[in-house]
């Protein structure tokens, strides 16, 4: 900036302080900043100079033969508003002098206290101040322009819920639910029919206690019955909310489609599994009651649909849990439970089908008995989940279930010495539908909903689920329990 040739136009009558100005900024040019000084004895004449030319800064009398007081600032700045201007007072109108501040001026001189020094700083800082405003409302009319084309309804309150500003989409709300013009300054209360009833309180509950609010409601919206996510986001000034902004958001789409989720697997698995009942029921007695009729390629063919059939009716019941568990209606009855019998019942189950691949199935606990608040059948289902996957993808070798305390909760694992897993892969293993790697025999295909189920189980237990694998070095799944303690109260002497 310094090396830059700064128009400066001066407005000012008393040609003696005029002169004087000039000097100044001529000293200060030959100290390295170049100012070009063009002087105007009345406001008419300035204005006809800024017509023709831009200059990079005003010094400004405010009362002048043809003007007087806040009526000259307010015309030099309506012909240039993009120019500082800094008004030239004497000490019985400096009181003139900062009310132009506040309308807008970068700066004011009293003309008795000028020298060279202070008008060149002043300039350097009034034109730097000015492109910061500038910039500032660039970055602001941007913003502006970007919240008005969203889809989402937002408007900004004060304190007492008067509207500061809105965008379209809530001039929109509010138009077609006959609330009339948003106007600044109109309370909330006007407009209120535009969201749901209870949003006043929870926009003045959101300022008071300075915290982040969300809400989901019905409510009728641009003409359609509607539903609603509304968030009250405070905006702090000095440790104070002294604004908040309501962003409101049509989910309708969204519900319809979580109520259709939640209503279409159970409905599908039930329509399933009555005609697959059947099924298994016929192929069972065909091939135990008529197989001395059957030949060998009919006796293959029916235990491949009997298998497949298994499958299929393990694939519903794996949907229906999961979606009992994303409803939330899965019962869990949490009782105090032996983890280490837990976990050894699973290890029984699938012993002879590990005895039969020669894959040695073995436990590992710290302490015989391992105590702790449970749903048996959660937990259960948690270890054999992880057991029957350690078992389909591990050739030879070894699976270790283990049990064991630490400072406030249980840690169990199920580690095998499989095919394992590649890193990329582990994030996705938890899931809905997810399969990585071919199991060892393809009867033991899965659903991909094992891991998802094992995981929304632990989530209700308070517990964590983790993963360590490395492909052709094995697998080990952890997880834990919160540890149960008995509250003991003291007697009374």
């Amino acid at each position: 900036m310094e090396n830059k040739n700064i128009k400066v136009l001066i407005i000012e009558d008393n040609e003696a302080d005029l002169r004087l100005m000039k000097e100044f900024l001529a000293d200060a040019s030959s100290r390295g900043r170049s100012f070009e000084v063009t002087g105007a004895g009345s406001l008419f004449l300035a204005l006809k100079l800024l017509g023709t030319t831009d200059y990079d800064i005003i010094f400004s009398d405010l009362f002048l033969p043809d003007s007087s007081g806040l009526d000259t600032f307010t015309a030099v700045c309506s012909r240039t508003p993009d120019t500082p201007i800094v008004p030239l007072t004497g000490l019985e109108d400096e009181a003139v002098a900062m009310e132009a501040v506040r309308m807008g001026a970068q700066d004011y001189l009293v003309k008795k206290t000028v020298t060279g020094e202070i008008l060149s700083r002043v300039i350097m800082y009034s034109m730097e101040r000015k492109s910061i405003d500038a910039s500032l409302r660039a970055s602001e009319e941007r913003y502006r322009t970007l919240i008005d084309a969203l889809d989402d309804a937002i408007v900004v309150l004060d304190r007492e819920l008067r509207i500061i500003m809105s965008n379209s989409a809530f001039k929109k709300a509010a138009s077609a639910a006959g609330a009339g013009q948003v106007d600044i300054g109109r309370e909330l209360t006007a407009a209120v029919s535009v969201l749901p009833p209870k949003s006043l309180k929870i926009c003045g509950l959101a300022v008071s206690e300075g915290t982040i609010i969300t809400f989901e409601e019905p409510c009728l919206w641009n003409g359609k019955q509607s539903f609603l996510e509304i968030k009250c986001i405070p905006v702090p000034d000095r440790g104070k909310a002294q604004r908040v902004v309501i962003v409101a958001k049509d989910i309708t789409g969204r519900k319809q489609m979580e109520e259709f989720k939640d209503n279409f697997a159970p409905l599908v698995s039930h329509e399933l599994r009555t005609p697959l009942t059947a099924i298994l029921g016929g192929i069972e007695i065909v091939l135990e009651g008529g197989g001395g009729r059957l030949d060998e390629v009919e006796k293959k063919l029916l235990s491949i649909a009997y298998r497949d059939a298994q499958r299929l009716d393990r694939i519903i019941s794996k949907i229906l849990e999961m979606s009992r568990l994303e409803a939330g209606t899965s019962e869990f009855k949490k009782t105090r439970a032996d983890v280490v019998k837990l976990a050894d019942e699973a290890v029984a189950l699938f012993s002879s089908q590990a005895k039969s691949r020669n894959i040695k199935l073995m436990g590992r606990y710290s302490a015989d008995k391992i105590e702790t608040l449970v749903d048996i059948d959660g937990i259960t289902e948690v270890f054999t989940n992880l057991l029957s996957n350690a078992l389909k993808f591990t050739e030879k070798g070894r699976i270790e279930i283990g049990v064991s305390e630490k400072a406030d909760l249980i840690e169990c694992y199920v580690k095998d010495s499989g095919i394992g897993i590649s890193k990329e892969n582990q994030p996705k293993l938890f899931s809905k539908f997810k399969q990585f790697g071919k199991p060892v025999t393809e009867e033991e295909k899965g659903t991909g909903l094992g891991l998802f189920i094992v995981k929304e189980i632990l989530r209700r237990h308070n517990g964590t689920l983790s993963v360590s694998s490395e492909p052709g070095k094995g697998t080990t799944f952890t997880f834990t329990l919160p540890k149960w303690c008995e509250k003991k109260i003291p007697l009374s002497i």
